[in-house]
């Protein structure tokens, strides 16, 4: 839902979700599981109530639920040190290339052994998210003040260094994807556009602007 409201969460919030899900199903399991629930449920099945069918489709309901929210946090939670230097700030912007392909191999053994979170809505989700966490980082680095602050300042060649940096990591994370993809045998069968949308428009972004700084260093020689 963050996604589709246009909020852009990073896979921490992914981890957090499944977390917070099982915490509360788990709270709602052991409730529905109480010598009270049960003493509540014979009763109404000795009375033969039309209550009895929907409260025990309920419960199927919320064990089934449980059981996948319990695996899904228990499967993330190997990835949250990734994620943390994903998002950490204080680290230089090339020291991500390091992370990718520990997440990208996390995420593969996750789909191989996984058995609810292998499917292709899940791992978009989740790409998505680590192409904000990747945007985040990167406009940390070429945000417009900063980049047009070394033009203004006759140093474009800083601003197309940092430029070629950040379309260097994009770039980076989506071949560690594809080189994923080719490993999981072709499971991923997943448009690239589903993934990417975000981060190959932010790439295009600080292509036009390096356009510009390209044409002031070539200016700048004359």
């Amino acid at each position: 839902m963050a996604l589709k409201n246009g909020k852009h969460p990073d896979p921490i919030t992914e981890v957090n979700f499944w977390r917070d899900q099982s915490s509360d199903l788990n709270a709602i399991y052991k409730q529905l599981s109480s010598e009270r629930i049960k003493k509540v449920l014979k009763f109404l099945e000795q009375n033969k109530s039309t209550y009895t069918g929907p409260f025990s489709k309920l419960q199927k309901e919320v064990q089934i639920a449980r059981a996948e929210s319990n695996e899904n946090y228990r499967y993330l939670e190997t990835l949250m040190d990734l994620f943390n230097r994903l998002t950490d700030e204080t680290q230089e912007l090339p020291e991500l290339i390091d992370v990718f392909k520990p997440v990208m191999h996390t995420i593969l053994l996750i789909w191989t052994y996984s058995q609810y979170y292998n499917t292709p809505a899940r791992l978009v989700v989740l790409i998505r998210e680590i192409c904000n966490a990747i945007i985040n980082r990167c406009r940390g680095s070429i945000d417009g003040p900063t980049i047009f602050g070394f033009i203004s300042s006759e140093e474009p060649k800083i601003a197309d260094d940092k430029l070629v940096q950040a379309l260097d990591v994009c770039t980076q994370f989506k071949m560690c994807y594809f080189e994923y993809k080719e490993l999981s045998k072709n499971q991923w069968k997943i448009t690239t556009n589903a993934l990417f949308v975000r981060l190959d428009s932010f790439s295009e972004r600080c292509q036009d602007i390096m356009h510009l700084t390209s044409t002031i260093i070539q200016f700048s020689a004359l």
